[in-house]
This record gives structure tokens, sequence and C-alpha cells, in this order.
């Protein structure tokens, strides 16, 4: 079992603290491997916003070099664990960065069946909001669902030490048996209809990214409101947005078309 951990603060205080603990009850574990990074140690330059990544394929991205070990350990792990802690009552900027960088996963999801788990951290307040976006990140990237566990200081205060310790506990449990199972947690609608947007987009005749069209031409996505299991509820709304969507994008893609001449 892999687990791939990136660690999101570049102070390494109580967030990679807060992960720390889960991983080291992880590594504990006979069957699983962690493999970690850290967003402290990759001296990762700000995304360029250039759309090398969406135009030409990941391996564009004029950072790929730095990157390329994370992409990697993404596709081959069977969970992965995002940390991040909150800055101004949002994700802080390195963290923020180091996820511009993979961008194109909204548009190319490629995580469908790993599982997920987020870790935010505060001083006081915050910590909800970012754990949110963190598990929204996964979602669109293809990670149907992740289990949360956050952690505001002020609150710990109120806490001994043997609570603190059986929550950790039943969070790193929570998330082994989560991954060794073949359960799938059912994604959002939002994720339903992120996707399937995508999928309208990337498979009109109008589509701007070859490197999507080929994407979605796969097996399990060009003919699926989902490639997983989501339920018959959110198949049939996948199915109604994915007519609307791409209804609107070839009339999107003919209006742009005539404007160009």
């Amino acid at each position: 079992m892999k687990i791939l951990v990136i660690h999101g603060s570049t102070r390494r205080g109580n967030t990679c603290a807060l992960t720390g603990e889960i991983t080291g009850r992880l590594s504990a574990k006979p069957d699983v491997e962690v493999t970690e990074y850290s967003v402290a140690d990759l001296e990762l330059p700000y995304c360029r916003s250039c759309h090398a990544c969406f135009a030409r394929g990941e391996e564009s991205c004029p950072h790929y070099e730095i990157t390329r070990g994370i992409q990697a350990a993404l596709m081959e792990c069977d969970g992965v664990i995002l940390s991040g802690t909150t800055y101004m009552w949002s994700l802080n900027a390195a963290m923020k960065n180091l996820l511009d960088h993979f961008s194109y996963l909204f548009h190319r999801p490629a995580l469908f069946g790993k599982k997920g788990m987020v870790v935010a951290t505060s001083k006081g307040a915050g910590e909800k909001g970012v754990a949110k976006y963190l598990k929204t990140v996964l979602g669109q990237w293809g990670v149907n669902g992740a289990l949360i566990l956050t952690q505001n200081e002020k609150e710990q205060l109120l806490l001994s030490s043997e609570k603190k310790a059986a929550k950790l506990d039943r969070a790193a449990d929570r998330f082994y048996r989560l991954v060794k199972s073949d359960r799938q947690l059912p994604p959002s609608l939002k994720a339903i209809a992120v996707h399937n947007s995508f999928r309208a987009m990337s498979l009109s005749e109008y589509a701007e990214s070859e490197r999507d069209t080929q994407f979605w031409q796969r097996d399990g996505f060009r003919d699926r409101a989902y490639p997983v299991k989501a339920g018959a509820l959110r198949y049939a709304a996948g199915a109604m947005l994915h007519v609307a969507a791409k209804n609107a994008a070839r009339l999107v893609g003919r209006v742009y078309k005539k404007k160009q001449g």
C-alpha cells in the first residue's frame, strides 16, 4: 500500500507535526510504504499561468523537473494526504503555488480509485475552510471523497494528551482502512458537475486542447457520466449536465468561430 504525503507548510510547525503523527502511525503498519514531499524543500517558482500544461501536457511546464517526482508519485500511490496551514483565513501561499502547478488535473482528472485525506491547522480560526478547499482539490483530481483532520491550537489546549492521541489513532486507522478497502466515497454534485463540463468541452469539435481531448477519449470517460461508482441519482444528474454543457460548448464554439471569421 503506497501512501503519498505532501506537506504544505514551510515553517515545519504545527501542521507538519500533526501530519507527522498520522504518517508515523501509518508507517508502523507492515504493508504501508510512505513517500513524503514538502514544499519547504522544493524551491518551486510561482506558476506562470503559461497554460503549457493544458495545451501541450504537464511535461511542458517550465518547472516540470521540480514537480515530476510528485506527479509520478500521485499516479502510483493508493492514497494521498495533503496538508496545509492557515494564513489569513486561507491556504498558505507555498502550498497553493504547488497545487497551481497541478491545475491540469482539473482538466484531466487521473486519480480515480485513490483515497484521500486532508490535514489543516490554524492558530485560532480558518482551518475548516482550508480543509474544505483541499478536499475540493482532491475531488477535482478524481479522488472520491477524502477524510478531514483539523486542529485549532486554542481548542487543543482544552484536550488532554490522552484524548489527542485517541483522536489521532482514530484518524490514522480510518484512513488506513479506507485505503485498504475497495469502498469508494461518493463524489459531490459539484465534482459531478465539473467532471461533465470538462468532458463536454474536451470532446467538443471546438475543444482547444488536444491533450484534453485525448484524455477524455479513454474508455470509461467518453461515454459515462462518472468513471467510478457514484449512485444512480448522481449518474442521472451527470448525464443531464453533460448534455447541457455539450450544447453550451457547441453554441459558444460557433459564436467564437464566427467572430474569428
